[in-house]
């Protein structure tokens, strides 16, 4: 279809005070747009007022200098999620001993095109940075953080107090999926928090590394920490690759394809089909929630589409037993308790170098198990909404109102109750919306959005990829931050969607567009990871550390310019990617 879109139902108003937003960072939360119920239920309902709650409660400004509508915190155009810039550059003048330039350089490195740091009289605030130093003071000493865990804690109740979807009306069903977007708010205020406090103690561990000439190693010492939430899924999907890589009949159902295999192997009298689908079951019912782009209420998961992890499990199963995640993780373990005590002994006599370099390798363990724990949380109770919603749309689909049960993200929560009385008055608008989602997907959104210059017509955004980023030398090396330490050479793999995992196996390196721990599984199946995007506390770098994957993060159009089948090398300590030959 023409593209004459100009503007988008979700588009979100640019704020005066807060101009200057950005996708850097925003594919990591949402790579595909969000589905019109997904944004207007789950973010805005949920997810923004929480974050918003958040940043108030870590100090960095107060509720009277901030709106909620329109929204100052995130912004969305075209569906596409956007990250606020102007608000973390706020924290940076604010927050004792951080700069607005660090702030940027955290998010853009030496990105082009950045819009400079203007102040305002407004900027500076006493009492913010009096409150800020208290919580910085509190994150690098702080064991723990009650209000995360009693976060995590609703979460999972909420799950395991889900009513029979079935039994309910359709009316209940819409406030089940509102009530999971209340639920959602409160969850992430705390998730605000951990995410905020996440940077202070790898910020440290990085500067004191650097300052004695082993920069490399900081990654290292944050490296198997243990209790990562998100790591665990991929462990469990390990386990269920090994029982498929030593079983012939699982691998006979396997090599057919994972389009009805489940199906298959339920209706199976082998003992070895039964165990697998207990494990199965059992995988599911603690991390179904997870998925591709699972920031939205209107994407598919694991438990929606089975496929998604089975055919992880299938790409999996190629990996030598040698590949354990539980292998590596313990030498990652030894590592960096030995690093520690080594980097820790360069330092002894600076007493503030000694303590600022032992709190931050302390904090920096703390926060990664919080911020993944509360990702997790605020993840489930989106999945709750979904599956609330989509038994009110495999409802209109069985009644001829909707052609798909997915379709129903296609309305404006504004929309909803109306839509459960007359959903015949907008399938037209349904359609229509769906078939521009499809477009959407297609294009590539403005990198950065400035109040002064507004935000292009949609039908003025460049289809993605079509920017044509030069292929990259024999020799040639691709710069990114380090992710999960380790070096390793292969074969590249570009992966695209993680429901499409093509032919990545063993001695291939993956080369992904995102780092959401959705993909982290898939990781598994390779020797290492390169990825677009991404920080050293991003979570799939997190997650990565964890399984003992070498993994490089943010290196710039990676998908683009490494070509699939090259031999590359990389280096997860340093963030280099070496282009050793090309197909």
């Amino acid at each position: 279809m023409a593209n004459e879109l100009t503007s988008w139902i979700t588009d979100t108003e640019i704020s005066t005070r807060f101009p200057y937003y950005t996708r850097a960072n925003a594919d990591e939360v949402g790579p595909e747009p969000f589905t019109p119920l997904g944004w207007s239920l789950g973010w805005m309902k949920g997810c923004i007022p929480g974050v918003a709650g958040g940043f108030v409660e870590f100090g960095v400004l107060g509720w009277d200098e901030f709106a909620l509508d329109p929204p100052e915190v995130f912004g969305n155009w075209g569906g596409y999620f956007y990250n606020q810039l102007s608000l973390p550059r706020l924290m940076g003048t604010r927050m004792p001993g951080a700069t607005p330039e660090a702030i940027d350089q955290a998010y853009f490195g030496d990105h082009p095109g950045v819009p400079a740091i203007e102040v305002s009289p407004t900027d500076e605030n006493e009492a913010a940075t009096a409150k800020l130093g208290e919580t910085m003071a509190w994150a690098m000493s702080t064991d723990g953080f009650p209000k995360q865990d009693a976060a995590a804690v609703m979460a999972r109740e909420f799950v395991t107090q889900r009513p029979d979807l079935t039994s309910l009306t359709d009316v209940e069903l819409v406030e089940r999926a509102r009530l999971s977007a209340e639920k959602l708010e409160e969850a992430w205020i705390p998730y605000c928090q951990s995410a905020l406090g996440a940077s202070l103690g790898p910020g440290a561990v990085q500067a004191i590394c650097e300052a004695i000439g082993r920069g490399e190693d900081a990654v290292k010492v944050m490296t198997g920490i243990g209790a990562v939430e998100s790591a665990e899924a991929s462990l469990d999907m390990w386990d269920l690759s090994r029982m498929v890589k030593n079983s012939d009949s699982l691998n006979t159902s396997f090599d057919g394809g994972t389009t009805g295999l489940l199906e298959s192997l339920r209706a199976s009298t082998d003992d070895e089909a039964i165990a697998f689908c207990a494990a199965w079951d059992q995988l599911v019912a603690e991390h179904g929630h997870r998925g591709p782009n699972e920031w939205d209420m209107g994407a598919p998961s694991w438990t929606t589409r089975p496929t998604l992890a089975l055919g992880m499990i299938e790409r999996m199963r190629f990996q030598d037993d040698g590949k354990a995640p539980s292998a590596a993780k313990a030498k990652s373990v030894t590592v960096r308790e030995e690093l520690s005590a080594e980097l820790l002994a360069m330092v002894e006599g600076d007493a503030e170098a000694h303590g600022t370099l032992q709190a931050g390798m302390h904090s920096a363990a703390v926060f990664f198990q919080l911020r993944e724990k509360g990702k997790n949380a605020c993840i489930r109770l989106i999945h709750e909404g979904k599956l609330a919603m989509l038994e009110v749309g495999q409802r209109m689909v069985d009644n001829g109102s909707l052609a798909d049960a997915s379709d129903v993200f296609m309305v404006l929560n504004t929309e909803l109750d109306g839509f459960l009385g007359d959903p015949g008055a907008l399938s037209a608008t349904v359609g229509e919306r769906k078939a521009n989602m499809d477009l959407l997907r297609t294009l590539e959104p403005p990198y950065i959005v400035k109040l002064q210059d507004g935000v292009p017509p949609i039908s003025e955004w460049p289809v993605r990829a079509s920017g044509g980023a030069a292929s990259a030398a024999v020799g040639e090396v691709l710069q990114g931050t380090a992710g999960s330490p380790g070096v390793v050479t292969g074969t590249a793999r570009v992966i695209l969607d993680p429901s499409n995992p093509s032919l990545i196996g063993p001695g291939d390196i993956m080369i992904a567009p995102t780092t959401d721990p959705s993909w982290t599984p898939l990781f598994l199946s390779a020797e290492g990871v390169v990825v677009n995007v991404g920080a050293v506390a991003s979570h799939a770098a997190i997650v990565c550390r964890e399984l003992g994957v070498p993994c490089a993060v943010s290196v710039i159009d990676a998908t683009d310019r490494i070509p699939d089948g090259a031999t590359i090398e990389i280096d997860g300590s340093t963030g280099k990617v070496t282009v050793i030959s090309l197909p």
